[in-house]
């Protein structure tokens, strides 16, 4: 069952301009927004979630920086254990938007114990940089995205009298409203405790930073001769999330790369496996694909032509012989399985080895800037991608297995710098 509890969030002391203290997590901070962000605020997050020093450890500079908040009351402990009611307030496309979100510890579990359960793959690279800060500053930073499905409705109503208390902290920040609420009533926490024992957790962002923390558990429990289960390492910072939620937006990723084929060549390796409309615009192709949503539809924009083009699954079975075997027919009808095996590897020539190799193949959820890449010569190919539904991400997990990397992007990301987790009694 899900061990889901209160913690003493570290937080910025009042007072201070969040909004100008977050930042978004590692991982989506770009180089130019970084240095943003560095130059934002002496005490903006990012010199914790991603110092910048060009001379020396970055790492030993996060560390510094916290240890300095900490005694300066920059960062200040609540007293008393607590979830935080965090509500997230937006717009997409002219649309309003709220999400609310849990944050809360998770106790650490394998995935084979089937209590938390990945949806995507994931890289090295970036499990060993997050492992190499957490042990330079023992503290969780970004939280592990959550999404629990709450069928019985358990959970739901056991938030609604918390939303109405008083925020602790509430502002307008990168054209987001923020609101956090604190649950510290004894009464309120066992019962939310309870009602999560039954519930799956999945992650939905943040698969490095749950596996790092795995990672450093068990270093750290390999360095004692005794372990309880109760050290703060057993532990990681969350945010939960209802996969009811209607601000739980997820966008898609699309794929732009600088694989060399020409387009006459590409054209000729989709005769039999897709039937292809040209069109002259990215409004249209992306009018199209929303239409084809449940089916897989791609659009694909090259740098040899001004058109773009839509592709659908014409033989389905030819498409499928090129995916691989052992996965469930489900995990093979998913467009982003069909969108790396079939399409960048078979139809563009990608080796296995360049799926990785972000000079090959990168990544980004605007459909215009992925197109601009092949415009503006960085790229030869965007391949352009409908969202995966929240219940297929799910349903994923559920089956045991794993979309391909980079098949989900949940929008908003969850700000880094609201609460901070430190691994301390």
């Amino acid at each position: 069952m899900a061990d889901v509890r209160p913690f003493r969030a570290l937080r910025y002391a009042p007072g201070l301009d969040l909004s100008k203290a977050i930042c978004p997590p590692f991982d989506i901070i770009s180089p130019e927004q970084q240095r943003t962000l560095h130059e934002r605020s002496p005490y903006n997050a990012v010199h914790i979630e991603l110092a910048y020093d060009s001379n020396g450890d970055r790492y030993q500079r996060a560390a510094e920086a916290l240890k300095h908040w900490r005694e300066d009351g920059t960062l200040l402990r609540d007293e008393q254990p607590a979830f935080y009611l965090y509500d997230q307030q937006f717009e997409r496309e002219g649309i309003s938007y709220r999400r609310r979100l849990i944050f809360a510890r998770l106790r650490l579990e394998p995935w084979d114990r089937v209590i938390v359960l990945p949806h995507e793959q994931t890289f090295g690279a970036p499990k060993e940089d997050r492992l190499r800060l957490l042990r330079a500053i023992r503290t969780n930073t970004s939280p592990v995205f959550l999404i629990y499905r709450d069928q019985l409705a358990r959970i739901a109503p056991l938030l609604e009298d918390p939303a109405s208390d008083p925020p602790v902290t509430g502002f307008t920040g990168d054209g987001q409203k923020h609101t956090l609420r604190s649950i510290d009533d004894p009464r309120a926490i066992e019962t939310l405790t309870s009602a999560f024992e039954r519930e799956i957790l999945y992650v939905a962002d943040g698969h490095h930073r749950y596996e790092t923390a795995l990672a450093y558990r068990d270093e750290r429990r390999a360095a004692v001769s005794a372990w309880t289960g109760e050290e703060p390492e057993n532990f990681a910072l969350v945010a939960l999330a209802s996969s009811g939620d209607r601000g739980l937006l997820v966008l898609p990723i699309h794929r732009v790369t600088a694989a060399d084929v020409p387009l006459s060549e590409a054209l000729d390796r989709m005769q039999g496996l897709f039937s292809v409309e040209k069109l002259p615009s990215l409004d249209l192709i992306e009018a199209r694909l929303a239409e084809a949503r449940g089916t897989p539809a791609f659009g694909l924009a090259s740098a040899e032509s001004d058109d773009l083009y839509l592709l659908t699954v014409a033989e389905a079975k030819t498409a499928d012989r090129l995916l691989p075997q052992d996965r469930s027919a489900a995990w093979r009808n998913l467009d982003y399985a069909i969108a790396n095996h079939v399409i960048l590897q078979h139809i563009l020539g990608l080796e296995e080895s360049q799926m990785s190799d972000y000079n090959t193949l990168w990544f980004t959820e605007d459909a215009a800037e992925a197109v601009r890449d092949v415009r503006g010569g960085r790229a030869r190919f965007a391949l352009l991608m409908n969202p995966v539904p929240v219940t297929r991400v799910l349903d994923v997990a559920d089956a045991g297995e794993r979309m391909p990397q980079k098949s989900t992007f949940f929008y908003p990301k969850v700000p880094t710098g609201l609460v901070f987790n430190p691994l301390e009694d």
